[in-house]
């Protein structure tokens, strides 16, 4: 055989699998879905991860009609439940829904087992919110003047309670750092629940999370709110005004929350997902559910959550490691 002639034979080799793989993926799309589909919150349960998906999956399941398992498989700053879905086959049964640790862990963790975002699929972002930051009840300040006064007065005295390292209440206390220049020890737990208790117990001063899981200790008084973290007042607190309205323009730090899908997922399916979730999410009583946490439907494209993934990615890999230049590597 010639060199010219295994070219050719070669290039129509190859071109017939790649039309094979597309029709193959075509018809895996056109029978979608067959079977249960997994969404792994990469949590331990009953923390925001489960809430966000519990609040809509019943209607995804309708939908889609076929049922929704919601898995939860907690651990390693979300690596574990992360890998296994960036591990899963692609084909639309395994997906994972994910908040800003999965564009804070590859600036903290080193040798993650997957990469991000070339190991995902993105099918949309979904839900964002805004948090409350809460302070103990005897600490003397109302407002967020009155805190970094003493946060001036007392440096490194004052605590603030975070859901882990990288986590969205850990980068908003961050941001809130580096905006205001307070000295303010952050204090990680493994979720959210203890660090809202030791706040109502007067253990640890301050803390940002969602406002379902202030409003019972606001109730009660435990815990008073000093201040929002949107752009705008939350309906659930009118009266309280925004970190930015209190002297720091432009600031911003919410809660979101979008699904991945394992890389390589046939693009129609991504598209059948993305659709459902518009359905979905859409429906009165999850709009009913949400309301408890002032959450917003943000349903994006598959392409907009991608690029969305990846400034996420830029940006809060410049607040982790501020120090790195070519001539000073970040510790």
């Amino acid at each position: 055989m010639t060199h010219s002639l295994r070219a050719v034979c070669c290039a129509v080799f190859l071109l017939s699998a790649s039309l094979s793989n597309a029709a193959m993926a075509a018809s895996l799309a056109d029978h979608y879905p067959e079977r249960p589909i997994r969404i792994v919150v990469p949590f331990v349960a009953g923390g925001g991860g489960d809430f966000i998906v519990r609040a809509w999956a019943d209607k995804l399941s309708d939908t889609l009609k076929q049922p929704i398992i919601v898995d939860n498989r907690g651990g390693g700053n979300t690596v574990v439940g992360t890998d296994i879905v960036a591990k899963a086959a692609p084909d639309g049964y395994t997906l994972l829904i994910v908040s800003p640790s999965i564009a804070t862990n590859p600036a903290l963790i080193p040798n993650l087992p997957y990469k991000t975002p070339d190991d995902f699929a993105p099918v949309g972002l979904v839900i964002t919110y805004a948090m409350g930051l809460g302070a103990r009840a005897s600490l003397p300040a109302n407002n967020v003047q009155e805190l970094l006064a003493l946060a001036r007065a007392t440096p490194g005295k004052l605590s603030m309670a975070t859901s882990g390292e990288g986590s969205a209440t850990d980068m908003a206390a961050e941001l809130f750092k580096s905006a205001t220049g307070a000295e303010i020890l952050v204090v990680p737990y493994r979720g959210a629940g203890q660090g809202v208790m030791d706040v109502a117990s007067g253990h640890v001063d301050l803390l940002f999370t969602g406002m379902s899981q202030l409003r019972a200790h606001l109730d009660s008084k435990r815990i008073k709110l000093l201040a929002t973290s949107g752009h705008l007042r939350l309906k659930s607190a009118p009266d309280t005004p925004t970190i930015a309205e209190q002297g720091f323009p432009g600031f911003e730090s919410v809660v979101w929350w979008g699904i991945l899908a394992p890389a390589g997922t046939p693009p129609e399916i991504v598209r059948k997902l993305n659709d459902a979730l518009a359905t979905s999410l859409l429906h009165p009583d999850v709009t009913t559910r949400l309301a408890v946490i002032d959450g917003e439907v943000r349903l994006s494209s598959p392409q907009e959550f991608d690029q969305f993934l990846r400034a996420e990615l830029v940006r809060w890999g410049k607040l982790l490691k501020p120090a790195a230049t070519p001539d000073k590597p970040a510790s």
